[in-house]
């Protein structure tokens, strides 16, 4: 029997979130449209939570952010929270699978491995957690380049080095930028023998309740045991695990 949710607090939840990062200042009808919620109701809600110092007044009828949740935020390691919540769902994916599983980030122009179970076959990609590799030639960090917008992907773009890995890599700027349009398009990334000869992967997007990506979730393997159909069947139940981690970080119900 799953414990009955505490509506004040989902509410409470609910006002916290409009603030997004785009506007810092809002107005209580501002809020009151965002959590989809009266005006009365909202004014009430961010009294409690101006006595707590999680709301800051900055104005009459303006309201921002407060240094309770500053201080709460800066004791979290985003990826640590990440990884402490993915794993439990890689090992039933890996173990579905049986081939290797990970979750993944951007670190400059690299992607890093922040979560990996790997496959329990002699012969298995070398990932490990705090691996690093090159965004462009792999998956992972395909998937992570098409959330960019377009500036900042024709940026991020524009210092790649890029290097003849294997005869499948993408060299060409104009050539990835491309790919990356394709990705973007079809909501999943493929690395077919691009960073390393004889291995394949396919990523999707790990995202927010805003719809941003914040990870990327793979699985990957040598060609003779993942030939491009299998891959392509492996998609959805990548998209299961991701939307499971979503909930797992997010709350609410799966998708």
């Amino acid at each position: 029997m799953s414990t009955p949710a505490i509506l004040s607090v989902v509410k409470a939840f609910k006002v916290l979130s409009a603030f997004d990062g785009r506007r810092k200042v809002l107005t209580t009808t501002d809020i009151a449209k965002h959590a989809r919620m009266n005006n009365k109701t909202v004014h009430r809600f961010l009294m409690t939570l101006e006595n707590v110092g999680a709301i800051s007044r900055v104005g009459r009828g303006q309201f921002t952010l407060g240094m309770t949740l500053a201080d709460l935020g800066s004791q979290v390691s985003v990826h640590n929270v990440l990884a402490e919540a993915v794993m439990k769902h890689l090992d039933p994916l890996s173990e579905l699978l049986n081939e290797s599983v990970q979750v993944a980030v951007l670190d400059g122009q690299n992607v890093v491995s922040i979560a990996h179970i790997p496959s329990r076959h002699s012969l298995s990609i070398g990932i490990r957690i705090g691996k690093r590799w090159p965004a462009y030639c792999t998956a992972v960090g395909k998937m992570l380049l098409a959330d960019m917008e377009d500036e900042a992907l024709q940026k991020f773009i524009q210092h790649i080095n890029f290097e003849h890995r294997t005869s499948n890599t993408i060299t060409s700027a104009k050539s990835f930028t491309k790919h990356i349009m394709q990705v973007r398009e079809q909501g999943y990334a493929l690395n077919d023998q691009e960073s390393e000869r004889g291995m394949r992967g396919i990523a999707v997007p790990i995202l927010n309740t805003k719809g941003a990506t914040i990870a990327a979730l793979s699985v990957s393997g040598p060609i003779a045991r993942l030939r491009m159909s299998t891959l392509m069947r492996t998609k959805d139940d990548l998209e299961v695990t991701a939307n499971k981690i979503t909930q797992t970080l997010y709350g609410g119900k799966a998708t």
